[in-house]
């Protein structure tokens, strides 16, 4: 019997993550019916994105969440004018009109204390508990440097990497790049696989000390220490001693608001060499029509690690136009192809262009 470890998995991960994320899409489902009462908001007429936000005394994320979680199930869609309606569906299962809604066995989820905390999280648009798990230099403690909870939750991020990063390496050819940019990258996973097929690669892991060490540790596994520089610090802030040629943000900006996420783009978008590229690596939530509501139609999978996101950082899935917006208000041009991983993981690459 042959007991060599595999170079990649043999199994696609992506039904048991699906499966694992299902939880958060049916506590939105439980919010919708028991804290919101979207059936009877909708039941009448549909109604614009602005005004359910203010009905529901909701803020743009939350109510972006909530809506696009609801538009996943087919529960509501939008009309011709871009207006948030109950699809036939949702108007027999929510309305309180409708003799076969469900509503009352639906709020038997509101006895989760996991649900309670979701709604905690859609009425306050924070997270719940006093917990942060990201980083910036003027706000309280982050869970990333506290040593015990921060190899926790590193090592738990990269047992799934362990399971995407071959496919991405797989996927991006970085055969011109001689130095890549890892930012947040933790447990170093995605760089060590870009590493082993690029021989010609040196790296550097941005982030703070804990997962830093974790990152060490498997550095060294893997025989990659000298390749590799692990740089404390900021990533909000962090400059370079030397231009990148390739940066790669994967599975970071998911945790951040909208305005951060862009800034962090931007940043690093800056302090690339003529030609070099950013990668954006995570699962992208389908794209909205320019002046359309921002709520996504799925996929579901997707809307479910949204809110699940949602209720444990500042940010939550983003769109794929989205990611193209900050791309190109970062001054890249976007390529044309976006590449398919494993788990719902989209790889975005904008290049900094030659002066012309």
């Amino acid at each position: 019997m042959n007991h060599m470890t595999p170079d990649k998995p043999q199994q696609d991960p992506t039904q048991i993550l699906d499966d694992f994320r299902a939880s958060a899409l049916s506590q939105l489902l439980v919010a919708s019916a028991e804290a919101f009462d979207i059936g009877s908001l909708l039941e009448e007429s549909p109604k614009s994105y602005e005004s359910i936000c203010d009905q529901l005394g909701l803020a743009p994320r939350s109510a972006t969440v909530l809506l696009t979680g609801l538009r996943s199930l087919g529960l509501i869609d939008l009309n011709a004018d871009q207006l948030v309606g109950l699809t036939e569906y949702g108007r027999e299962k929510l309305s309180p009109k409708s003799p076969f809604n469900l509503r009352g066995y639906i709020g038997l989820g509101a006895f989760s204390v996991d649900t309670q905390k979701m709604i905690a999280c859609l009425k306050n648009d924070a997270p719940a508990g006093d917990v942060s798990f990201v980083y910036h230099d003027d706000d309280g403690p982050s869970a990333l440097d506290d040593p015990e909870t921060s190899a926790t939750l590193t090592r738990a991020m990269a047992a799934r990497a362990r399971n995407i990063a071959p496919f991405v390496a797989e996927a991006l050819d970085l055969s011109s790049c001689r130095h890549l940019v890892d930012v947040g990258g933790g447990h170093g996973i995605y760089a060590f696989e870009l590493l082993k097929r690029f021989p010609d690669l040196q790296a550097t892991i941005i982030d703070r000390q804990p997962p830093l060490t974790v990152a060490e540790e498997y550095a060294a596994n893997e025989g990659l220490s000298h390749r590799i520089e692990f740089a404390f610090g900021d990533i909000h802030h962090y400059c370079l001693d030397r231009p990148a040629d390739v940066v790669l943000m994967a599975n970071i900006l998911h945790d951040y608001d909208t305005s951060d996420a862009s800034r962090l783009v931007a940043h690093y978008a800056g302090q690339l060499t003529q030609g070099g590229k950013l990668v954006v690596l995570d699962a992208f939530l389908d794209s909205v029509p320019p002046g359309a509501p921002p709520i996504s139609p799925g996929p579901r999978p997707v809307a479910a690690y949204s809110a699940m996101l949602f209720s444990i950082c500042e940010g939550r899935c983003y769109r794929l136009d989205e990611y193209q917006t900050m791309l190109i208000a970062a001054g890249l041009q976007l390529d044309d192809h976006v590449r398919s991983v494993p788990a719902h993981g989209q790889l975005l690459c904008g290049t900094l262009p030659f002066p012309s």
